[in-house]
């Protein structure tokens, strides 16, 4: 079975799996392949989930993280009326450039504009994934794109983005319309952090989002605030919950006050996908990321498969742009798709035709051994 996760910035989880499958075959044509492209609520999970169960796009005019109309859209599956939404799609890192990061002011209403959509559209469930984005809002730009009225103390609506947070005092839900409320939600991630502290959505995230220290503080004081009032709306325990931190914690005003729960993102696809009836009639799983370091031992795609590969018996090698040696311990093996010195641009540009030849080395090696 190949089993990879996408090669970040160049090569989707498909075309990752179909180089794998390529360079195999050169080695031996007899080669029995079953491929399961995985994802795990970041980048490429709406279009892995959309081609894998028979869906289709459906674009929506939403607007960015600073306020600017894009075009957008979201995954439709007609059977189930279920949508796959990715975060990324509207409240992205990759929709800004570097000079325009600033959590203060960034939103998650794009986000919101596209749950709103599906919903509109007859969604009975939502798939999020909320990788990439670009804010630490705690989702309130998202609140809002849905009709909850956020005011401060003076009753006077809040700021979008990350200065909103301090200033939260009361929340409103007389505009919020009841479909999105009966509407069941779960949001994919691959994030263990939890919402406050030195492990929280502030202070690890804000800065790849373009914090400044002064704007970390700022934050961790308005994320505090805003959680307080949000315990207190919805009488949950939501301060600790693992994984609360993901994407500036949006999860959490969507557990607090709608039909919403939290799944690891990769465990999600690989039961959607049916991934686990296959590998029980595999002899060897490749799997494989951009970087397999200690990240990927935080249940990203291949450490999921790869446990699930180890209990099931069936040994698992791993592929990746590069590799660490403390993710060695999940595989029987960890190739990196470089043979030699190499610039990243390079790699990104060759990475089909790398891991191609990787994989018909390691064809070869399998047939010297079971022959």
């Amino acid at each position: 079975m190949l089993a990879p996760n996408a090669m970040k910035g160049s090569l989707s989880a498909s075309d990752f799996a179909n180089a794998m499958s390529e360079g195999l075959l050169m080695a031996d044509d007899t080669l029995e392949i079953v491929k399961h492209p995985l994802a795990d609520g970041g980048d490429g999970t709406s279009e892995l989930l959309v081609n894998a169960l028979g869906g289709f796009f459906i674009q929506v005019s939403v607007h960015d993280p600073l306020g600017r109309v894009i075009n957008s859209r979201y995954g439709w599956l007609p059977q189930t009326k279920c949508a796959i939404i990715e975060m990324a799609e509207a409240s992205g890192l990759n929709l800004l450039a570097a000079e325009e990061l600033n959590p203060m002011v960034a939103s998650s209403r794009g986000t919101g504009e596209l749950v709103l959509a599906a919903v509109k559209k007859g969604a009975k469930k939502i798939i999020l994934g909320i990788g990439g984005s670009a804010t630490v809002d705690g989702g309130i730009g998202l609140l809002m794109a849905l009709g909850f009225i956020l005011l401060n103390h003076s009753g006077e609506a809040v700021e979008e983005g990350g200065n909103g947070l301090i200033q939260i005092a009361h929340i409103l839900r007389d505009k919020v319309i009841p479909d999105i409320l009966a509407c069941e939600i779960v949001i994919a991630t691959d994030v263990k952090n939890p919402l406050l502290g030195a492990e929280g959505a502030a202070a690890v995230y804000g800065p790849q989002k373009g914090a400044t220290p002064q704007m970390v503080k700022n934050l961790e004081l308005g994320l505090s605030n805003f959680i307080g009032l949000l315990e207190q709306t919805s009488q949950k325990e939501l301060v600790k919950l693992v994984g609360g931190g993901a994407a500036g914690g949006l999860a959490l005003p969507l557990i607090a006050l709608l039909n919403a729960r939290m799944e690891r993102g990769a465990e999600l696809i690989i039961e959607l996908l049916g991934v686990m009836d296959d590998l029980r009639s595999c002899d060897l799983v490749i799997t494989g990321e951009g970087c397999i370091d200690q990240q990927t031992c935080q249940g990203k795609g291949p450490a999921v498969i790869a446990h699930a590969a180890r209990v099931a018996g069936i040994p698992v090698i791993a592929i990746g742009g590069a590799i660490n040696p403390e993710a060695s311990y999940l595989f029987d093996g960890i190739f990196s798709i470089t043979s030699g010195p190499v610039t990243l641009e390079d790699a990104i540009i060759n990475a089909y035709e790398m891991t191609k030849s990787l994989s018909f080395q390691l064809g070869k090696l399998l047939n010297a051994f079971t022959k």
